[in-house]
């Protein structure tokens, strides 16, 4: 069976940033040049500190992407390039349409059909005596995307289709530059018998557009 490299889906996948310690309880996000201040941490933006909306989101694979079960599947060369709708706000989160999603010097042949959209929910943890903690961090959702995989393998092609429908993908770790990790278990559309039932994408990618870059509650 043929082992397929492949560079960064995350985003989309990438798939999968998604070790949360505690529980968000905030849906308002903006995104920020400065780490957010306030209490809990992170909570506000400073002042006119927030990217704008149609900010351009940029991120490069580090590293292998995989993607596991019955078959294992990596790339060496993953893009995600999109642009933000909105700035955000107390009541509204940050995302948009990835514009670029690719996977280049793979084993077997990986295909983008959709790219989706991404969005992204500042993380608010609560502590075991249920106090909100706050971060500089986010967590990704990734919805619409469509990607195809044709591996050859001992036993024949085996074609599958993996998609995300409103998918934690992983963690996007504020700081300079900003790290997305990417650690879900994506859908499978449609399989042939040696498609894994539950795939796995593990990735982790550096945003090199903006620097740097934190997730806050609001302004």
């Amino acid at each position: 069976m043929k082992y397929v490299k492949m560079l960064g889906l995350a985003a989309i996948a990438a798939a999968a940033l998604m070790a949360f310690v505690g529980a968000s309880s905030a849906s308002a996000t903006v995104l920020c040049t400065v780490e957010g201040t306030g209490t809990p941490t992170g909570t506000t933006c400073p002042a006119n500190e927030a990217y704008k909306a149609e900010t351009e989101i940029h991120a490069v694979n580090k590293g292998v992407v995989k993607l596991d079960g019955a078959l294992v599947i990596e790339c060496n060369k993953s893009t995600i390039k999109g642009n933000t709708t909105s700035e955000g706000s107390a009541t509204e989160t940050v995302g948009g349409p990835i514009t670029t999603l690719t996977f280049e010097e793979c084993t077997c042949e990986v295909k983008v059909l959709k790219a989706g959209s991404l969005e992204v929910h500042w993380i608010n943890p609560v502590d075991e005596g249920g106090k909100e903690t706050g971060s500089h961090n986010g967590t990704l959702t990734s919805s619409g995307a469509e990607v195809t995989v044709l591996c050859k393998t001992i036993f024949g092609n085996v074609h599958c289709i993996f998609t995300t429908n409103a998918t934690d993908i992983g963690t996007l770790t504020g700081g300079n530059p900003a790290i997305a990790t990417a650690n879900a278990i994506l859908t499978q559309a449609k399989t042939d018998s040696l498609c894994p039932s539950e795939p796995r994408w593990t990735a982790t990618y550096e945003v090199t557009t903006p620097k740097p870059l934190f997730v806050a509650g609001h302004t």
